[in-house]
């Protein structure tokens, strides 16, 4: 028999801070390991021990309680104990989406995150040939070899490409991060790729009060619901998640807070296998229309700050003016400047304001906080929002199609008419924006003659009245186009026009200007109307222009147009009859595994280690039948070994058929390769190890366990063996299984020191990677080669 073989190292490395043993999670896409660690931070390693970056809560809050990668590396999800659960980039730690699990939240139990093959869009691409293969052969179209299916390949179009591309935000203030950088914006805002229509992202969330929260597309909420198993009058919680790309159904593993028992229960996403073929094109790009949403509802806060800025220092200094000026007479400031304008003569009072309050520095001030507040207003309209308002526009185009071609007997939530009415509330606030774009242009050219006469007046009310005017002087004052100034000061100076559509409003503007559209009415020839009015100076409807309301209304549409998809699928979500497995001997001392054999049928694998046997696993299998989407329990059968007088250290599926698990005896620790799927066609004298044997799953307290001692236990499990090092004791393990869709990755295992300061890489498939540095926690880096 042959020896074990030494795991190859690939890297190690030493924390500053003990690392939790329940959150360690390799990527499955990249050489990053992430980690969370006891004074509540989320760590980010490559290979080389070189950290990515690390984030965390504010001291106090709340704790980390589970971190997951996505299943394309892209994105990792870190769960924190008030439900909230974040999704931050793999370079990275702007946070690109974030969700609550639901209002209440105490902490949460479990996140699982899987991607599923809808089975409607794989067949359709095999009946189908696209457009783009169609015009890339040569090939002579004819029935017999090619169709089109119009509708489906204009919905993959991409038009988003050739729209304008997005703009930052600016950071701090009221800003959401996430807009602030190029690297989140790209994330965020990633073109929807027509390869990606077969397949769609599931999140599901476990929650301590026994919800189970189920995710598309990252941040599409299909919604939460209650547990399944009520033990003892007392809901059980989200343990464990299992997945396959090819079953639309879920394995969950629920464990009752009373009794500490496990139960299996099969959760059938049928919105996956029996829905529209546009389900994945619909989620991903609702996903897009409710971050363009977050990014319009920013660029308008800005907008109003910006806006707001402009107002507040001129108008301080022309509300000290304006009080002089009526303890005096009754004119004011725009009256008296007006005057000074027409005729040259300034009166004694504004003479005083001009030179000894504002002077040059409170005109430069005043300068400063007009051009640089409009000037920034017109980058956000320009730059910001009309780009944004066109992304929309595309997406719910796509939505319209949708909805119109869509067949009799499935529904997508909604209708055309409700998809017409949010374009048309996008038309409305395009217009809002093309005239404030307009004024603002305006108001910037008159301020710009209103400053500069402004400049020229307080240097010569400054200067000694007896000289004769300079020839310089001559010059400014012929430069200065008076008519401008005479406008800013009657339609600018005290009340600028843009207060049309960044004035404050209260509830009631809202129900009394927009009821209509409440009630399913286009609002756009409305607007219009009273847009004309409020130009041709006559009374109009003050509140209808107000872009916070329409953004108000615009979020509400597409949040009821949000609410009807999400309740379309989550009435296609099932949940089985549960099923008792038994109760483990620790929570960490457990995994699941969902292997599809057909289309038509599923195996669920339970792996853990029984209370009050620590030497020992039990594995419990559940064969699923599947029709029409819905799973039926067909059989359970389980098989429990005893690995002599050990003790199970962790346990983790490797692969459909092997199953890692770190044994400890009384002079070593072992990693342990166990078979529990070996298939019925392999010759199982040529097997190494032990082939599990499965019998009817009984009551679990009447297993009897198939005893081996400890030497059997190395002949037949043994086929991996530390490299020595005293000073590093294996207590926890984390697979990255071998990547097809990646480069062919060997399988690799990251293993967790007791002391929680330490962790190794290790290669299970012989593949080593050439030149990797090792850091062993000094801050130097050692190179090394490994053949």
């Amino acid at each position: 028999m042959d020896e074990p073989s030494a795991l190859e190292a690939l890297s190690e490395k030493t924390l500053a801070h003990a690392a939790d043993s329940r959150l360690i999670t390799y990527c499955p896409s990249m050489d990053l390991v992430a980690l969370g660690t006891a004074d509540q931070q989320v760590l980010v390693y490559r290979l080389n021990g070189q950290r990515v970056y690390g984030t965390t809560q504010k001291p106090g809050a709340s704790r980390v309680e589970n971190i997951k990668w996505k299943p394309n590396g892209q994105l990792l999800a870190i769960a924190w104990s008030d439900g909230i659960v974040r999704l931050v980039g793999a370079e990275n730690s702007r946070i690109v989406h974030q969700f609550s699990a639901g209002e209440g939240v105490t902490g949460i139990t479990c996140v699982g995150w899987g991607s599923n093959l809808t089975s409607r869009s794989s067949s359709a691409m095999k009946s189908a040939t696209s457009w783009e293969r169609l015009l890339s052969s040569e090939a002579i179209l004819s029935e017999n070899k090619a169709y089109l299916d119009l509708p489906r390949d204009l919905s993959q179009i991409d038009i988003e490409r050739s729209l304008p591309k997005l703009s930052v935000l600016p950071a701090g203030g009221s800003s959401d991060e996430v807009f602030c950088s190029w690297s989140s914006l790209d994330a965020i805002f990633r073109p929807f790729d027509p390869k990606d229509n077969n397949a769609i992202d599931v999140m599901v969330v476990g929650t301590k009060e026994g919800h189970v929260h189920v995710t598309i597309y990252n941040s599409f909420v299909v919604g939460a619901f209650p547990s399944p198993i009520l033990a003892d009058g007392v809901p059980s919680h989200l343990a464990l998640h299992a997945s396959h790309e090819k079953c639309s159904t879920h394995a969950l593993l629920m464990k009752s807070s009373g009794s500490e028992s496990l139960y299996f229960v099969p959760m059938d996403l049928r919105f996956i296998s029996v829905s529209s073929e546009y389900l994945s094109l619909l989620a991903s790009r609702s996903t897009a229309l409710q971050n363009l949403l977050r990014y319009i509802h920013q660029v308008q806060m800005l907008m109003v700050t910006e806006w707001k800025s402009t107002q507040e220092l001129p108008g301080r200094f022309l509300g000290n003016i304006n009080e002089t000026l009526a303890e005096k007479d009754t004119r004011n400031i725009v009256q008296a400047l007006y005057h000074s304008v027409a005729t040259g003569h300034t009166f004694p009072a504004v003479k005083e304001w001009l030179v000894d309050e504002l002077q040059e520095r409170g005109h430069k001030r005043w300068e400063k906080a007009v051009v640089s507040g409009l000037e920034n207003l017109r980058r956000l309209v320009h730059e910001n929002m009309l780009p944004a308002l066109e992304r929309c526009t595309v997406i719910l185009s796509r939505f319209s199609g949708i909805a119109k071609f869509q067949s009799p007997n499935e529904t997508v939530g909604f209708s055309s008419h409700q998809i017409s009415l949010i374009i048309d509330t996008l038309a409305c606030l395009h217009l809002l924006s093309s005239k404030i774009l307009v004024q603002v242009v305006d108001e910037l050219d008159l301020f710009s003659a209103f400053s500069l006469w402004l400049r020229n007046e307080i240097d010569r009310l400054a200067s000694d009245s007896s000289d004769s005017p300079k020839e310089d002087d001559l010059e400014k004052e012929a430069s200065i186009d008076h008519s401008k100034v005479l406008l800013y000061l009657q339609t600018c100076m005290t009340t600028s026009p843009l207060e049309v559509y960044f004035g404050g409003s209260t509830p009631d503007d809202y129900s009394s200007s927009w009821n209509q559209a409440e009630q399913g009415l286009p609002m756009f020839d409305i607007l219009d109307k009273q847009l004309q009015k409020q130009e041709a100076g006559l009374p109009f409807m003050r509140a209808l222009p107000r872009v916070e309301l329409v953004c108000k209304h615009l979020t509400g549409q597409a949040k009821a147009i949000f609410d009807q998809i999400a309740e379309a699928e989550k009435r296609n979500v099932l949940f089985g009859k549960a099923q008792l497995v038994g109760i483990a001997q620790d929570d960490q001392l457990m995994d699941m595994r969902l292997c599809s054999t057909t289309n038509l049928a599923s195996h669920t694998y339970i792996a853990f280690t029984p209370k009050g046997l620590p030497s020992s696993i039990q594995i419990t299998r559940h064969k699923l039948a599947i029709e029409n989407g819905i799973s039926t329990v067909q059989q359970i059968d389980s098989s429990v070994i005893q690995l002599g007088d050990g003790q199970i250290r962790d346990i983790m599926f490797l692969g459909d058929n092997g199953l890692l698990a770190l044994w400890e005896s009384h002079d070593a620790i072992d990693l342990l390769s166990i078979a529990y799927n070996t298939p019925n066609t392999v010759d199982t004298s040529s097997i190494r190890n032990y082939p599990m044997e499965y019998l009817e799953h009984l009551h679990p307290t009447d297993h009897r366990p198939t005893l081996f001692n400890n030497g059997d236990v190395r002949r037949k499990f043994s086929q991996h063996k530390f490299p020595k090092d005293g000073s590093f004791i294996p207590e926890t393990l984390e697979i990255r299984e071998e990547s097809k869709g990646h480069g062919g990755t060997a399988e690799r295992v990251v293993i967790l020191g007791k002391d929680k300061l330490h962790y190794k890489v290790f290669c299970l498939s012989g593949r080593t990677q050439m030149g990797i540095k090792r850091d062993d926690g000094t801050g130097d880096d050692e190179d090394i080669s490994m053949s």
